[in-house]
Parts: C-alpha cells; structure tokens; sequence
C-alpha cells in the first residue's frame, strides 16, 4: 500500500511539474527555467579558473550594456578616453540610490517583458526594482537546483512558514503561486498554540516534502511539535529549507531533531535573487552563475579568502534594471574550497544585516549569533526564556525584551550577570512581554538597534 501511494505521489508530481509548471512558466515568459537548470548543472563541477573566466566575460559585458542604456550608469562607467570603466572603478550602488533614481537607472529601451517587484520594509528600507523575466528564470533555475541537492524537486509538494500579503491583489497573485509550486502558507501573524496545532493538523494531512520559510518560524514550529510530543520524523520530510534570518547552530540542531531531516540553509535578496545555498557539505555556494559578489571590509578595501566584509553584487541578468555593485546591507565570510566539488565560491557564515548588531562603548559589535548562544546559555540554565529581543537605545544602553512565564529575581540576576560578563559597559533594562512584534514582513528581528554610530561611507 505505502508503495502505491508513493507511486501515485510521484505521477503527482511528475505531472504538476510538466504540464502545470512548464506551462505557467511559459506563459510569463520564464519559459527557459528548466533549460537553465540542466545549463547550472552541467557546470555547477566547473573548475574554479573557468568560472571566474565566465565571471570576467559577462561583467565586461554587463558594463558596456549599462553604459550604453542606462542613463544613470551612462555618466558613471565612462572614463575620460570614452572607454568603459573595470568593475573596481564602477560606484556603489546603494538601497537609497534605487528608491531615488529607479528610472534613471532602468535601461532604455527595456526588454519587452518585465515584472516590478518591491522588496524589503523590514529595515523600513523598502526598495523597487524592475526586472526582465529572463533574468527572473535564471534565478528560479539556481533555486530549484540548489533544492535538489537536498532531494527536492520541482512539483514537490510544501509548506511555507511566511508572511501575509498585505492587499487583496497580491493575496490573489498569492494564492495563484500556491497553486503553482504546490504549497501550503502558515502565517507569521497567526502563530498562537491553536494555529501552531491547526498548521501541524494541516502538514499531517497534506504531507510537503519540504518546510520553507523564516528561521524563528520555523523555531517555534519545532519548539511546539517538541513541547507537544509529536513524532515530527513521521512528517518524512526531505529537508527544511531556512531563509531570510539568520540560522544559528541552536535552530538547526533542533529543526533536524525534531524533524529527522537536515536544514538547507538559504541565502538571498529580493533585488537580486538568490545568492548562495548550502550544499551536501554544509558550505554556502554563491549562485557565481548570475552574479558576481565582492566582499567590502570597514576599510573600504575588498576582502580576500578567508576575510570578511559587507556583502556587494553584481546581478550579471537583470537587464530591465543594471544593479552593479550592490550593497545589500548584510556581512558574510568567505570560505574555502568546498570537498563537495562545486567550483563556485563559498561562505563559511552570513552574519546579519547591517542593523542587525550591537555597538559596545569600545567599538566592538556583537552580531545576532552572539546573542543566540547567550540565551542558548541561558536556556540551558533553565531560565525558561522562550524568546527574545535586544535593542539598542543609546551607545551604552540596551532593553531586552524577554517571553517568559515568570522574569523571578532569580532570572533576572542571571540575566544580568551574563550581560555585565560579555557586554561589560553596557545598561541593561530588562522587560517582561507576551510576544515580540514581527515587523510588516513578517520577518522577527531579534536584535535591533535603534541607535547606529555614524560609519565611514
């Protein structure tokens, strides 16, 4: 019986992803997706040289391309001789500059099909950026690839731990998607001990092959299946897939315990795509196929192997909306070459957004992880801390904000005196709360700071 079920599962599936898929995709003008899936599998074993050969070829030609129909980089990219200018001697550009000067940016002509898509708010940057659907292929090519490294596969069925789209058109345009990839939404918003059981009732009975979605709900949702004794191996999930915060090892160790599977962690941004993926390994793979990625260190200068630094792409796709040298605002470190054999570059870590920190009094900053295996730490205490947030208010001022069943003067010393060793310096305001607040996104912000000393540009 379980071998006929999982024979008509197959036939499912195989049938949603060629004819359902195939020809949703079509229809947008996406149409060479899968095309460009086998194109990053034959290459994805390419030798290091050869890749960075491609690399070289296709910025040289993204530069000329831009100078040519962009009339922001028109000025930017030309140097005195009229010639094209290296990609070292191109500007940064900034989340600020594409809110301001969108169309100055956007090539003219534009290709004919293009889609506008608006990105982020949870930084309370929100961005716009256009682009061409060709470029849009590319990027969901470097997905489903990387997805099945994991044993996913377009058609399989999942569930996605999400936030909600905030007007009707996009809960259509929504609802549409869900049906086209075979997926279940769990709300970010909606995230109480009835909706955690509704959503576990609801994976029970649809059965994804993968979970997806934003690390702290994908935490609670395995928080609940623990607390509750579920079996969350029975689910036989092929994987977990964690994006859009950070992923610290306290997560992943429980995600893959409760769930028996492994966590593929996920790497990207909404103006570029996807930027990186982790492998077999558990290397992060940058996707060098559509974009180039330098690393910029507080120096300015650019980091080498091994060195870390502010995250900086080069979309080598989109050409609705040339983004070259781009600051996404989050910091990585480069890693070595992966045993899995893939010859694109790795991170060891992506560490957090630019916002995503603490500055202590003697200038040294204390990103999100830092915090996670303090509270980790503390968990293990038994403090029965179920969640937290750090917020700098001022240079030497922090409020933390803590879910728990009782803030006793027992936790309320041991927090206190953690604090004082690894943050000495620093004020501390503790607080007491039901919830922490998801921002419009549905993104959970663990660490905010509210203060920022002024950086060098």
């Amino acid at each position: 019986m379980n071998q006929s079920r999982s024979r008509w599962a197959e036939y499912h599936r195989w049938l949603h992803e060629q004819i359902i898929l195939r020809g949703i995709v079509a229809i947008r003008g996406e149409g060479r997706v899968f095309s460009y899936v086998e194109d990053l599998r034959a290459r994805q074993f390419d030798t290091v040289d050869r890749v960075a050969e491609r690399q070289h070829a296709r910025v040289k030609e993204l530069l000329q391309y831009a100078a040519e129909r962009s009339p922001y980089y028109r000025s930017r990219l030309k140097a005195a001789d009229g010639n094209v200018v290296a990609l070292a001697d191109a500007p940064f550009l900034t989340k600020a500059i594409l809110q301001a000067q969108l169309d100055e940016l956007r090539a003219q002509p534009s290709p004919a099909q293009v889609t506008l898509k608006t990105t982020g708010g949870s930084t309370g940057q929100a961005v716009t950026v256009i682009k061409d659907r060709d470029a849009l292929a590319r990027e969901m090519a470097a997905t489903w690839l990387a997805y099945g490294w994991f044993g996913v596969r377009p058609g399989d069925k999942s569930a996605r731990f999400w936030g909600a789209a905030p007007t009707i058109k996009r809960r259509l345009r929504a609802a549409a998607v869900r049906f086209a990839v075979r997926r279940v939404n769990f709300s970010a918003f909606a995230f109480d001990e009835a909706d955690l059981e509704a959503y576990w009732r609801r994976c029970l009975s649809y059965r994804p092959v993968f979970l997806y979605g934003y690390v702290s709900m994908l935490e609670a949702f395995a928080d609940f299946v623990r607390r509750r004794g579920y079996d969350g191996a029975s689910l036989g999930l092929s994987s977990i897939i964690t994006t859009s915060e950070v992923l610290g090892e306290p997560q992943r160790r429980l995600l893959e315990q409760v769930f028996g599977t492994r966590v593929q962690n996920e790497y990207g941004c909404g103006e570029v795509g996807p930027i990186a993926y982790e492998c077999e390994q558990g290397a992060l793979h940058v996707m060098a196929e559509n974009l180039f990625v330098e690393l910029r260190k507080e120096d300015g200068t650019i980091a080498g192997p091994g060195e870390s630094g502010e995250v900086v792409i080069t979309d080598l796709n989109n050409r609705a909306t040339p983004l070259i040298r781009y600051r996404v605002g989050d910091f990585a470190t480069w890693g070595a070459s992966c045993t899995c054999g893939r010859g694109w570059p790795t991170f060891t870590r992506v560490w957090g957004r630019e916002y995503d920190f603490v500055l202590a009094p003697d200038g040294r900053r204390y990103h999100g992880e830092f915090f996670m295996y303090m509270f980790e730490d503390l968990k293990d205490a038994r403090a029965g801390i179920r969640q937290f947030q750090v917020v700098q208010r001022a240079a030497d001022q922090l409020e933390v904000s803590l879910v728990i069943p009782d803030l006793s003067a027992t936790v309320r010393q041991s927090v206190e005196r953690v604090f004082a060793e690894r943050l000495p310096g620093m004020q501390l305001t503790l607080r007491q709360v039901e919830s922490i607040p998801r921002a419009a996104s549905g993104k959970l912000r663990l660490i905010r700071n509210d203060w920022v000393a002024p950086r060098a540009g």
